[in-house]
């Protein structure tokens, strides 16, 4: 397969951020009145513009607002982009806008056009494929007027490149403005394309060509290239929450958990599913109990790159409305230095120490205070969301980590984690690096105004060495709290309390499951998506390498079947990779791929 003759879409830089910000105004007077205005009504319009994570200061309102401009008339551009490359391949193309009625001078169509190629001279050597395909795209673009000859493809492919970034600029400057009124924004959403509100473009053909894993990596390397990523500012490791396109859909994670196929518009695979491509019949097993180890299949994975050093994956079934179970490893039982992944694990165990305290008692009641009295209260899910997300608001996501150790002594919890697992194989006794934010915290309801958990002796101390299964363990378990068995279950955990952290694991920095689902075309394709997450990552000197962890529960209701008369198909699993290789650019990227290729096989029935 070749490579695409388009670019990719651009990261805005702050710096573009805020000169597209003071562009708007006149002088700089007025882009400091409005900026003091988008301060004072930061509520009526942050969410709309990924800005809730970020503190409300005129310097942040200009960055968050421009880049958001500037990035959806980007978005805009490659939105033409996209229809022009399947025009290129032959394709019959619907617009994804309307022909302008006065549209840019043919100049400026032409430098639109060629705006979207890695060069002039790539541009030009494609325009013999636009003229050849003339009858698949030009109609639509508004050229139906036009001889097909080349100098006529770039103004009219140009054209609605022109329009669609300036409708894009419109849209966005004027929620600029009403937000500088005090006027409630709404969150910006792609407009439909047709009648119908379906998706222009199949998926089948992103689909297809992702089986193309070198050209997959490669599109990926391509991102980091072009945002100069280093080892410390990646692509995709840390790429943000606030990024995210399925960052409205985390408050409704909770409740889609709950949600079971209802045999009609929604089935699962049931007891057994035969594999696409090796006719392997794979057959689903109940979820074990607290207690009980799965059977594994060691060679499930071996599709996976060299790089992935350890990985688990559990596919998930329902069968009489309950989850039974797939896993599949690679090295799923080697124990390893997960890194700040496991930062999960305290956390549940406070959860499950204070269901079995009280078990009526919501988390999100409940606050960490200082026995010391040197801190201030803190809600306890503000606490987990910076652990998770690295939002920095209070304090250190290692910090943080450490201090929801101190409710159990190391070997206390290293037992508990040994005991649900039944992996006799790891040690949990180590630290994050950093003291813990409050040495002495305890657990207070703020309901029942009593305190419900202390600190404990630390114990003998060690390190934190787990194993890819354990990991999927623990996020299976959470995910899939309501489908499995109460002797499967956390301890004393209640879901009142569960779904605090199900909230917080959305805002995970690491956005790998984002980037596979754009890759393979699925946005259009799936409904009630479910990302929790968490990412670990660091340098080993002793290995001589970057270390990169991703545990991940991704649920969704898959569209696709639809299209030929079949009902959808709930898609849920769990998973976790340890990546490991001296280059961190590449290994992000190669994360992104392997997480991108398990989810193309789920989807195409593949793997399971």
């Amino acid at each position: 397969m070749s490579t695409s003759p388009i670019l990719e879409p651009r990261t805005i830089s702050n710096s573009e951020g805020l000169a597209e910000f003071n562009g708007i105004f006149n002088n700089q007077q007025a882009a400091d009145d409005a900026a003091l205005k988008l301060k004072v009504y930061w509520s009526k319009w942050a969410v709309a513009f990924d800005a809730q994570w970020f503190v409300p200061t005129e310097t942040n309102a200009k960055i968050l607002t421009g880049n958001k401009l500037a990035e959806e008339v980007e978005k805009a551009k490659f939105k033409v982009a996209d229809a022009i490359a399947l025009a290129l391949d032959g394709k019959q193309v619907i617009a994804p806008v309307s022909p302008a009625v006065n549209p840019v001078n043919n100049d400026e169509a032409v430098a639109a056009f060629y705006s979207i190629f890695k060069s002039p001279q790539v541009a030009d050597k494609e325009l013999e494929k636009l003229i050849t395909n003339w009858d698949k795209w030009a109609n639509a673009f508004g050229g139906q007027w036009y001889a097909p000859e080349p100098y006529n493809a770039k103004v009219v492919a140009g054209r609605l490149i022109a329009k669609a970034m300036a409708d894009a600029k419109s849209k966005v400057t004027k929620a600029i403005m009403q937000a500088i009124d005090g006027k409630q924004i709404t969150p910006f959403s792609d407009p439909t394309n047709n009648n119908n509100n379906q998706p222009i473009f199949t998926v089948g053909n992103k689909l297809e060509q992702a089986k193309d894993r070198v050209q997959v990596f490669k599109d990926l390397m391509k991102i980091e290239i072009n945002m100069n990523a280093n080892a410390d500012k990646l692509a995709f490791l840390y790429r943000g929450v606030q990024n995210s396109p399925y960052k409205q859909d985390i408050k409704d994670y909770p409740e889609r958990l709950k949600a079971k196929p209802d045999r009609d518009n929604v089935v699962s695979y049931g007891e057994t599913v035969v594999l696409k491509g090796s006719d392997k019949t794979v057959t689903f097993t109940p979820y074990p109990e607290v207690g009980k180890m799965p059977q594994i299949d060691q060679q499930g994975l071996d599709f996976l790159h060299g790089d992935i050093q350890e990985a688990c994956v559990c596919v998930g079934s329902f069968v009489e409305n309950k989850i039974k179970a797939h896993w599949l490893g690679r090295n799923a039982l080697t124990k390893g230095q997960f890194w700040s992944a496991t930062k999960i694990i305290p956390i549940l165990n406070v959860v499950c120490r204070v269901n079995a305290n009280s078990p009526d008692t919501d988390i999100d009641n409940c606050v960490i205070r200082d026995r010391d009295r040197r801190k201030r209260d803190l809600p306890f899910y503000e606490l987990v969301w910076d652990v998770v997300s690295y939002g920095d608001r209070i304090a250190s996501s290692n910090s943080l980590a450490a201090m929801f150790k101190r409710f159990e002594t190391r070997p206390g919890l290293e037992n508990w984690v040994k005991k649900i697992t039944v992996n006799p194989n790891l040690d949990f006794r180590g630290s994050y690096g950093e003291p813990a934010f409050i040495y002495s915290p305890e657990v207070y309801d703020l309901k029942k105004r009593k305190v419900l958990l202390t600190p404990a002796s630390e114990g003998s101390t060690g390190e934190n060495l787990l194993t890819t299964y354990d990991l999927t363990r623990f996020i299976s378990m959470l995910g899939w709290h309501h489908h499995i068995t109460q002797a499967a279950r956390f301890p004393n955990a209640q879901w009142i309390s569960l779904e605090s952290i199900v909230r917080a694991m959305g805002t995970d920095a690491c956005r790998y499951t984002d980037v596979a689902i754009k890759t393979l075309g699925l946005e259009g394709f799936i409904s009630s998506p479910v990302i929790i997450s968490k990412l670990g990552n660091g340098y080993s000197s002793s290995r001589n390498r970057y270390e990169f962890v991703y545990v991940a529960l991704v649920q969704f209701v898959d569209e696709l079947a639809k299209g030929e008369g079949n009902p959808a198909k709930l898609r849920t699993l769990s998973m976790a990779l340890r990546g490991a290789s001296r280059d961190a650019v590449q290994l992000d990227a190669r994360m992104a791929a392997e997480v991108t290729e398990i989810l193309r096989r789920v989807v195409t029935e593949e793997l399971a």
